[in-house]
């Protein structure tokens, strides 16, 4: 079933580091090693510029509780957490595609993933903050609008 769930008021960010794993893709082999501040802000950096197409953190080393996937093209960014526990994914979506079923012309890190266009959007800057509010919170980011999925 799917539920637009609006955005709401940001509280103060949190200073404390929640995720425990972070990757410039969903492979491996392109984990991050050392989680910090600078790292965080790193990646944030890079997700607003488009110096980076492709990023995952995750509450867990592995991935198994949930995690945050962001991949990209030069246009396009589709953003979404799963919440393995709950059995949730939580998307950016574009209000004008809720019933398209085409694909993103989006290059997957994986190499095999496919993105559903209306679950994309191309704002970096709130995809940068997504990805901030995630590190700290392992969370939906507050100040924008999700498209929120559960099995049924």
């Amino acid at each position: 079933m799917e539920e637009i769930i609006r955005k709401r008021e940001i509280p103060s960010m949190p200073e404390e580091i929640k995720i425990e794993m972070a990757g410039y893709g969903a492979l491996s082999s392109q984990t991050i090693k050392d989680i910090s501040e600078a790292c965080v802000q790193d990646i944030v950096e890079k997700v607003r510029t488009g110096k980076s197409y492709s990023v995952m953190l995750a509450p867990d080393e592995n991935g198994e509780d949930g995690y945050l996937i962001l991949e990209s093209s030069p246009d396009l960014i589709f953003l979404q957490i799963w919440d393995a526990e709950a059995e949730i994914a939580w998307s950016c979506f574009n209000p004008e595609l809720l019933d398209s079923d085409e694909e993103a012309p989006i290059e997957p890190s994986d190499g095999q993933s496919v993105f559903p266009l209306k679950c994309t959007m191309r704002d970096r800057e709130m995809a940068a903050k997504c990805v901030e509010w995630y590190a700290y919170t392992c969370e939906p980011y507050p100040g924008m609008d999700w498209l929120k999925e559960t099995q049924e």
